[in-house]
């Protein structure tokens, strides 16, 4: 493996992963290729006590046929409890959250088409979409199926791996 390559920015030493490493890496390589799942119509109870009991802090939505239809994570489980502030609902983003409240089952607060990535993708695509979209964990499909699951988590353990 590399060695990292330190860099000096503003007289603070800085380790980064090489860009070698980050292009030649792909998700198949560090992705979770057993993520749990969770069904659309299962409870949200049943959802919370499972993100509960597991490291990781999401669940990819899967049909019958492990076909990934959604995903629902921590931030939504916070819009399904969170206790409603007096104020009046208005704009798509409230009435969404509020919609939430409400909701019984997994597949009425998960998020639907969420963003994903392949396989063969490199950890430098893969960390592009991250920030770009501010997300944490991204899906990993083949065709319209779940295969994994990759998370900034697994990055980092490539970051530390690399050192």
């Amino acid at each position: 493996m590399p060695k990292v390559i330190s860099r000096t920015e503003k007289g603070a030493d800085q380790a980064l992963i090489p860009r070698e490493l980050l292009v030649k890496t792909k998700v198949k390589d560090l992705m979770n290729t057993r993520p749990r799942t969770i069904d659309p119509d299962a409870s949200i109870d049943d959802m919370i006590e499972r993100l509960r009991l597991q490291i990781e802090d999401c669940l990819p939505v899967v049909d019958s046929e492990h076909r990934l239809v959604g995903i629902v994570t921590e931030s939504d489980v916070l819009a399904a409890i969170q206790v409603p502030l007096r104020q009046a609902t208005v704009g798509g983003v409230m009435l969404k959250n509020a919609m939430k409240r409400v909701a019984r089952k997994v597949s009425e607060i998960m998020t639907k088409s969420p963003i994903t990535v392949e396989p063969d993708m490199t950890i430098k695509e893969t960390l592009d979409i991250m920030a770009a979209h501010k997300l944490r964990h991204l899906p990993v499909v083949k065709g319209n199926k779940l295969v994994g699951l990759i998370c900034l988590r697994d990055i980092l353990e490539l970051y530390h791996l690399a050192r």
